[in-house]
């Protein structure tokens, strides 16, 4: 499917610009630091001339040489985080379905919905059980909490370094050879110099293992986010909140996913609900059960048929089962236009690379027939 480049994708690709150009600047200090420490690591390595000093040296250097590449990882986070954070949203998608079978080798579908922010979509959906945000997703949200307790850390890590540092030139300056002869006073000189370089790359080390550690701190949070959420969000509802979460989301105050579990109670209520929010609506037709079916119906009358987006899991042929083009019918009057189709296995990698850009494309098209056919 060729890419929309007019309408809504033109401005969407205009806000990816300018968040890349932001994201590029707010991430720069990390990465010329990240740089920094990969030449120092090179000078070290290249640097010793003698047979005893080489191993050491290409120790000194492989450590750098890791905090070089832990950095990297930080300045990445902090493009992709800001990147995010200043990409507008401007599509409000409701992604109707379950999500009930993903487990084992079937595709994760749900992790598409997290890609979608990355192209100015925020979508909904309803759950009865609970679905893990991708890590992406959960990092970056843990981004701006990171820098906002890490900046007054590394001040006080810079500020005591740079204290330290003032001591040791303090020490240096005050020092004066005990030795009588000339030869040794050099060789305490020689050690004095030495023993400075070493608390210098001391300081160095420190400061920097601590911004590591707070990193990888951070990071496994993030990672346990998923899980720990799990496992203790069995029993909630988010019924009660779903209010809250469109107001905020009407606002453009929620950016890329949001999953709320709500049961099976108050589950056509929620649906009705933040379907009156969206400005596209997203159906599987895989599977059309009876529920699926009322959300087709419901969806056809707000917001409406022309803003339905359909996907289904491809079985290989790239047809629709016949019930669903059926229920299809029965709701639009009409089969669906077109339809998405991802793959079955979640190791399809490229397979799913090119579902997450087509369902982009139809989003982002279903978007613009709402346009036109709001325009007198």
């Amino acid at each position: 499917m060729a890419r929309n480049k007019g309408g809504i994708a033109r401005q969407i690709a205009k806000d990816a610009q300018r968040a890349r150009f932001w994201a590029s600047l707010a991430s720069a200090p990390v990465w010329a630091f990240a740089l920094l420490l990969g030449a120092s690591a090179s000078y070290v390595a290249l640097s010793p001339s003698g047979e005893d000093d080489r191993a050491s040296a290409y120790l000194i250097g492989a450590v750098i040489v890791l905090f070089a590449y832990l950095f990297s990882i930080i300045a990445r986070w902090t493009y992709g985080a800001t990147r995010a954070a200043l990409t507008p949203q401007r599509i409000q998608a409701m992604w109707l379905r379950r999500f009930g079978s993903e487990s084992g080798e079937a595709f994760q579908t749900s992790r598409i919905i997290d890609r979608l922010a990355r192209d100015g979509v925020s979508a909904l959906t309803l759950q009865d059980r609970e679905v893990q945000l991708s890590f992406e997703q959960r990092r970056n949200r843990l981004a701006p909490t990171f820098w906002l307790l890490f900046a007054p850390i590394a001040a006080l890590l810079g500020f005591g370094a740079a204290n330290s540092w003032r001591d040791v030139q303090a020490r240096a300056e005050q020092w004066r050879p005990t030795a009588d002869t000339l030869g040794d006073a050099i060789g305490e000189a020689i050690g004095q110099a030495l023993g400075s370089a070493f608390a210098l790359m001391l300081i160095v080390l420190v400061t920097a293992a601590a911004f590591v550690l707070a990193t990888l701190l951070f990071m496994t949070i993030a990672a346990l986010a998923g899980p720990i959420g799990a496992a203790f969000a069995r029993k909630r509802d988010d019924f009660a909140r779903l209010p809250q979460h469109l107001k905020a989301i009407d606002k453009g105050k929620r950016k890329g996913a949001t999953v709320l579990r709500i049961g099976d109670d108050n589950w056509k209520e929620a649906v009705s609900l933040a379907l009156r929010s969206a400005d596209v609506a997203i159906i599987d037709l895989t599977d059309v059960s009876e529920n699926v079916a009322w959300e087709l119906e419901k969806a056809a009358n707000t917001p409406g048929g022309e803003r339905i987006v359909f996907i289904c899991a491809d079985s290989g042929a790239r047809a629709l089962p016949l019930d669903a083009v059926a229920q299809v019918r029965a709701a639009l009057g009409k089969p669906p236009p077109a339809v998405v189709y991802y793959p079955q296995s979640r190791h399809a990698e490229k397979e799913g690379q090119g579902f997450a850009g087509e369902l982009r494309d139809a989003v982002h098209a279903a978007f613009d027939r709402r346009r036109v056919r709001a325009q007198p």
